[in-house]
């Protein structure tokens, strides 16, 4: 795998893919070592910026090994990519859902042409996670910043909830992580859960698109690109 251990600018795409694993080892880092009490967001953008990066990779991948034209004034060297009717830069589209619906596109317009050595199969459920995923940050901008324009989604940008401090402990098998304001006389004011699962089912999502992603442009740099 030579795109490893060369200069982006001389890769097959570019040094996109290159920069979606870069992103990749820090999200994994991050995960792994976080000394945050709440890195919900930067955790989250890190795997969604993955993701993106990726299907930005193995799309130019196809339009260059296979030798498949650009619509509108789109080419290589400013590749686009068909939302709906309509043909947009590629590096302006930030919506993986989109993304996806072009790639998946492109991949059966291929299919035919891939080596037999790999399976290229996409699982039905790729779908609805970038799906889940994109109708969560449609614009690439729900988890880089506090505020995006809807306080109820807003408001699951943080692990740290109001609770009900009578029924934080409901749930035995998880230990509660709690934070209780009091007032002078000792009586409660506010209690917070420092560890709410507000964003669980995204957050899973990314992990598993991430991991897919992985696999499948790493297919696509052995049988396609010849690691370049």
């Amino acid at each position: 795998m030579n795109f490893l251990i060369t200069p982006p600018s001389s890769h097959f795409d570019g040094g996109i893919g290159i920069t979606a694993c870069n992103f990749k080892n820090a999200a994994e880092t991050l995960k792994e070592h976080s000394s945050s009490l709440d890195d919900v967001l930067p955790l989250c953008y890190l795997y969604r910026h993955t993701v993106e990066l990726f299907l930005k990779s193995v799309t130019f991948i196809l339009h260059k090994k296979y030798a498949i034209e650009f619509g509108g004034e789109f080419s290589l060297d400013r590749p686009g990519i068909k939302v709906r009717d309509r043909w947009v830069a590629m590096e302006n589209t930030h919506n993986l859902s989109d993304l996806y619906v072009y790639f998946e596109a492109l991949f059966d317009q291929c299919r035919e042409l891939l080596p037999s050595t790999t399976r290229w199969d996409l699982p039905g459920d790729i779908k609805q996670k970038i799906n889940l995923v994109s109708g969560t940050d449609p614009k690439s901008t729900f988890f880089r910043y506090p505020k995006s324009g809807s306080e109820q989604q807003d408001k699951k940008k943080t692990k740290i909830q109001k609770t009900d401090l009578d029924k934080a402990f409901a749930n035995p098998d998880k230990p509660a992580r709690l934070v209780v304001m009091l007032d002078n006389n000792d009586n409660l004011i506010e209690s917070y859960d420092l560890d709410a699962d507000t964003l669980g089912k995204v957050q899973s999502a990314l992990y598993d698109l991430c991991d897919f992603f992985y696999g499948i442009h790493a297919a696509f740099r052995y049988e396609l690109t010849n690691g370049s």
